[in-house]
């Protein structure tokens, strides 16, 4: 087997990778050439333009999935055929972006719902923000997989989660605590009040809770 090389950009300078294959993920965009979109005059502007509804600017012609442009994901298009079929049927169904889980099946996995810390500032929020490692999570250590932490992010006024990002094992799974949290606008507090089973990697989520409403128990602070 061959041996492929990769010149990266790092923190400490430009070096070279050298690894037995190369994975390119350049990203992904709504292909809508040849629908005939313009026939019909559906309004198309690099993506099929919709609503909550996910209905056209045409009554009755609806659009899902990597077309709208939205989150390109397998999850978010079936959420949205749902939503399509029920106003199709005569129903009132919206789709809500807000609490749309993001996943990466890496080792270590990553998994994030909401505003990222930057996100939220730009939104014109004033941020609480906890973290938590998993080399500090009982669970984590049993496994071996100590790897990475989570980091919620929060309004500092009124403790509403509006992001919670996540690196570490089984984080695919742990995402959507975190994303019925953003569903029901939950707060820090809901959070870091609620029992979580010991040991879980889930105990991980509770800290960074209480790390961001200012109540950390567990977290180990680094010597200065």
């Amino acid at each position: 087997m061959g041996e492929a090389a990769v010149t990266v950009q790092a923190i400490d300078g430009e070096k070279t990778v050298k690894a037995e294959q190369v994975l390119v993920a350049v990203g992904r965009f709504p292909k809508t050439q040849g629908l005939g979109l313009d026939d019909i005059k559906v309004d198309d502007r690099g993506r099929i333009i919709v609503d909550k509804r996910m209905e056209t600017n045409i009554p009755h012609i609806y659009a899902i999935g990597d077309v709208v442009g939205r989150y390109m994901l397998a999850h978010v298009a079936s959420a949205e055929a749902i939503v399509a079929a029920e106003n199709v049927m005569g129903a009132t169904a919206e789709m809500d972006y807000r609490a749309v889980p993001r996943c990466v099946y890496t080792s270590p996995q990553v998994a994030s719902v909401g505003l990222t810390e930057k996100q939220a500032k730009t939104a014109g929020h004033q941020t609480a923000v906890g973290r938590f490692s998993f080399s500090n999570n009982s669970r984590a250590l049993t496994l071996s997989e100590d790897r990475g932490g989570i980091k919620v992010v929060a309004d500092a006024n009124s403790g509403e989660i509006l992001g919670i990002h996540m690196i570490g094992p089984e984080v695919s799974e742990m995402i959507h605590e975190a994303v019925l949290a953003m569903k029901l606008e939950a707060t820090l507090d809901d959070v870091a009040d609620m029992t979580h089973a010991h040991p879980t990697l889930s105990e991980a989520l509770k800290e960074a809770a209480l790390d961001a409403a200012g109540r950390s128990i567990h977290k180990v602070k680094k010597k200065t």
